[in-house]
């Protein structure tokens, strides 16, 4: 053979070795591997807890033969089910029917399983190991199962331990006493929401029958059952301030709830809801009281001047340590002629008793708008906004509004000439403000309390009776007001004959008295020159004169040897003399005291005396105090202008210009309730009531 032949042969074998080398290389040798078995439905996060309507995924390393992976397949216990495939990479067996609860299955695969080239894996898969559900559970309830001194507005939920049949639930759900709710959701979590206020001391049972379902259809093993009892409604609401349904009402009130026990603190936050929203914080505090503290011994001597407290300070009479007062301040003033929307939710709790709560109740009131002064107004005392205090109106009865905002009744008060400023007490504290609410403060000193407060002619000072806080009697002292630095210092012009204790606990003023006074009303009047004081004082109620003089000099006092309670004592121009009713051998009588000498009986009278520029005089007269008569003179005793026996007349005074009487009205049934106030004409005509309510009005010039 040529070597050329030989040459082209040999390279075909080569040629041909080659191929049959490549190909030898690419046939698939190796056999398929499981690569994971898991579960298509796992509970609570475990990937080897199953819920009972789960199908098994087998995924391989590469894709093989569905026939015999299929015929490799196995399960122990044998439940029945079918194949299917996800690519040609997964096989997921479905069983039958559902798995039964709370049972351990185990999955391999038998050797033998192929790839598509026909490779039979030589070794099984598996085990893998999984085990089903037990029946749904409720495994969390709030409140919990027993707990007392719930809230009357909570809501109730259950926790399951998986995702449930909502609707399942929800029919199987029962709640004793029956009450509507609404059901919510948020995954296996039930909350139920009542659509009414739990009642008080109650005790409530939920319970969710074995019809309950989760999302597999499994039912409960067991009905459940849990119960809560609700606080009791232990603390009663005595007073809210401002009260329900008034108008009027001062931009710079407090918003308080007057319970009749001990708070606690720690139950308040968001005991309010207020619409409009204010700005302020809520705190508990204690009402001030002018009570001496028990087993106090009262205290010798005369107190020393003390210099004034700032304005916005708190009063200086202590605090009980009652705790029961929860109370807004707010940080500025109320919108004017606003309606406010108050809720006290039911969460208050008693400090004795925390399984005691007060009721949730909700009130509204009206603001009204502050006034720069009160001249040609009438003032007056009213409890209308829950507590007694100073209220302005116009003379024809419209526009009233509230000036004081104490939280203690105000038992007395007084209004400088230019109506500017007020100044009053409650609780055993005198105050001074202006009438538009600002610039509070306190003029008792520390350590003491003062009551009846009276201003002198030129505004500058005020007479006040002055008690320590263990009671003891400290006489009449003169004060100047805050703002005026050029008032003599205080001094001492009377060494006894203070009002007792108790103002804070008054619920206002004694209207059915021969008076219509408070037993701390001021019962003092002045002389122009401010020299000399007609002073009823003591518990005696004697009168006495004082000559007060200048500051450096020894108050005179002289003891007229007469008795009254029957109204304060006025200054009369005209005669120049002070005017007053008292009583004595021959009767209650009008009595002129000039500034020295002797009274001078001037006719039979029955209640307190005002006078009129004109040289008028009015008082009350016989039968019994009970109707207000007018007389032109002090030489003819007044004839009486009203004739209502079923209501009785108190405290008359003057308009400005003389014409026309304001006075106030009780009833004659119950002296001790006020039937409002009343204007009439000097002849006892155009009689009509500008106020339901009020006691101790005044028309200021």
């Amino acid at each position: 053979m040529r070597p050329a032949i030989k040459t082209v042969i040999g390279v075909v074998a080569l040629v041909a070795l080659a191929f049959v080398l490549y190909n030898a290389t690419l046939v698939d040798r190796r056999p398929p591997t499981v690569a994971r078995i898991s579960l298509s439905a796992s509970a609570a996060g475990d990937e080897r807890l199953a819920q009972t309507l789960t199908a098994i995924d087998i995924e391989f390393s590469e894709p093989v033969d569905r026939g015999s992976a299929e015929r490799s397949f196995r399960i122990a216990p044998y439940v029945r089910g079918t194949f299917s495939w996800d690519r040609a990479t997964v096989l997921i067996f479905t069983p039958a029917t559902k798995l039964p609860l709370d049972t351990g299955f185990s999955v391999n695969l038998a050797p033998g399983f192929a790839d598509l080239a026909g490779n039979p894996a030589p070794n099984p898969a598996g085990p893998f190991a999984f085990r089903t559900v037990g029946p749904p559970t409720v495994i969390a309830a709030a409140p919990a199962d027993g707990t007392t001194g719930v809230a009357t507005n909570t809501s109730v939920t259950l926790m399951f331990d998986r995702l449930m049949d909502t609707a399942a639930v929800e029919s199987a759900l029962t709640v004793q006493p029956a009450g509507p709710y609404r059901a919510t959701w948020s995954g296996p979590s039930l909350t139920l929401a009542f659509s009414a206020q739990l009642a008080f001391g109650t005790t409530y049972v939920v319970q969710v029958g074995n019809a309950a379902a989760d999302t597999d259809g499994s039912p409960l093993a067991a009905a459940f059952q849990t119960s809560f009892t609700t606080v009791g409604a232990g603390l009663g609401v005595r007073v809210v301030v401002p009260a329900d349904g008034v108008s009027g009402i001062s931009v710079q009130s407090p918003i308080a709830v007057i319970f009749d026990g001990p708070v606690d603190p720690t139950s308040i936050q968001g005991a309010l809801r207020i619409s409009p929203p204010i700005a302020g914080d809520i705190q508990v505090s204690d009402l001030p009281t002018d009570v001496p503290s028990a087993g106090q011994a009262p205290a010798t001597g005369s107190s020393p001047p003390a210099s004034r407290t700032p304005a916005g300070s708190p009063p200086a009479s202590p605090a009980v340590a009652t705790s029961r007062v929860l109370v807004i301040k707010p940080s500025g003033p109320l919108q004017a002629h606003t309606t406010y929307t108050v809720e006290l939710l039911p969460i208050v709790r008693r400090a004795d008793d925390p399984g005691q709560v007060a009721a949730g109740r909700t009130w509204i009131f009206t603001t009204g708008g502050p006034s720069t002064a009160a001249q040609n107004q009438i003032a007056f005392l009213s409890a209308r906004s829950g507590i007694p205090n100073v209220w302005l109106m116009n003379p024809d009865g419209s526009n009233p509004r509230q000036i004081t905002t104490d939280l203690a009744p105000v038992s007395e008060y007084d209004v400088t000439p230019d109506g500017r400023t007020i100044i009053y007490e409650a609780a055993g504290a005198v105050q001074q403000m202006r009438v538009d609410g600002s610039s509070l403060t306190t003029l008792t000193p520390s350590g003491v309390h003062e009551y009846a407060p009276v201003l002198t002619p030129d505004g500058t000072g005020v007479l006040v009776a002055r008690r320590d806080q263990a009671g003891a009697d400290l006489g009449y002292w003169l004060e100047p007001l805050a703002g005026t630095p050029d008032a003599p210092q205080p001094r001492q012009v009377l060494s006894s004959g203070a009002p007792d204790p108790g103002s804070a606990g008054s619920a206002g003023r004694a209207v059915g008295t021969g008076s219509g006074a408070s037993p701390w009303a001021g019962m003092a009047a002045f002389d122009p020159t401010g020299r000399f004081v007609l002073l009823v004082a003591g518990a005696d109620r004697r009168v006495v004169r004082l000559d007060i003089g200048p500051s450096s000099a020894a108050v005179q006092v002289t003891d007229l040897g007469l008795q009254t309670d029957l109204g304060p004592p006025v200054w009369d121009d005209a005669s120049g003399a002070f005017l007053l009713v008292a009583g004595g051998a021959q009767g209650q009588r009008l009595l002129q005291i000039p500034p020295a000498g002797a009274p001078t009986i001037l006719f039979p009278a029955a209640g307190p005396v005002a006078v009129a520029g004109h040289g008028g005089i009015v008082t009350l007269v016989a039968p019994g105090g009970s109707h207000v008569g007018y007389s032109t003179l002090l030489s003819a005793p007044p004839e009486p202008l009203t004739t209502d026996t079923n209501l009785l007349d108190r405290t008359p005074s003057f308009s400005p210009d003389g014409t026309t009487l304001v006075f106030v009205r009780i009833r004659a049934a119950d002296p001790t309730l006020s039937a409002g106030i009343w204007l009439c004409g000097l002849t006892g005509r155009d009689l009509r009531q500008l106020a339901s309510d009020g006691t101790d009005a005044r028309w200021l010039p």
